[in-house]
């Protein structure tokens, strides 16, 4: 066999074991981005179980707290809680929150439909969820990520911070497996002036 044919027949061999290597990995990439040891939801329900199950994993004192059941046709309550304009993309969608809507607390986890990247969806909310949805207290720190076809994410203020990164390290724990991470923290710099967690609006007095 002559030297160039043997130079060819090597070429397109690895030409070939690369492009066996590049499929691997691609669905390598997509099957862990689905692997997840959530217990399976099958209803809103299964997410509120869910939520109550991340908190017995946080020893962080907690609020009084508040499970709901998301009506995904209600477009105020959607974009209250996910930042999204609707909830097209979701199955089901439940959120706890306090009680006393002086503490800026949530948590949220939904399950997307068939066929809806569920950490796109994730960053998606971490971009566009209101921090200072309360008005006169903010949630400065801010944990959204994904996990098979869930999205999770919570936000706290200076008070709650703790509670927020604990229950997403739970969150976490529980997955075993999660997409990439999103997080954000609102500096004081960036926090509106006169503005406390104390659920008081403060309002400067008018000259005399």
């Amino acid at each position: 066999m002559k030297k160039s044919v043997k130079i060819i027949i090597g070429v397109i061999a690895l030409v070939a074991i690369l492009a066996i290597i590049a499929v691997a990995v691609i669905f390598s990439t997509k099957d862990s981005s689905k692997k997840t040891s959530l217990p399976e939801i099958n209803s809103a329900e299964d997410l509120s179980a869910l939520i109550e199950k991340v908190y017995e994993q946080v020893e962080e004192e907690k609020p009084m707290l508040g499970t709901i059941e998301v009506d995904l046709s209600d477009t105020t309550s959607v974009k209250s809680f996910t930042g999204l304009e609707d909830g097209n993309n979701f199955e089901f969608l439940s959120v706890s929150e306090p009680m006393i809507n002086a503490i800026p607390y949530s948590l949220v986890i939904g399950k997307v439909k068939e066929g809806i990247n569920a950490n796109e969806l994730a960053k998606e909310m971490s971009e566009s969820i209101d921090q200072r949805k309360w008005i006169c207290v903010t949630a400065n720190d801010l944990y959204a990520t994904s996990s098979g076809n869930c999205v999770f994410l919570v936000m706290g203020g200076k008070d709650s911070s703790k509670l927020a990164s604990s229950a997403y390290e739970s969150f976490k724990n529980i997955a075993q497996t999660v997409g990439k991470e999103y997080t954000k923290n609102l500096s004081d710099e960036e926090l509106p002036p006169d503005t406390e967690d104390t659920g008081i609006l403060q309002v400067p007095s008018s000259e005399q």
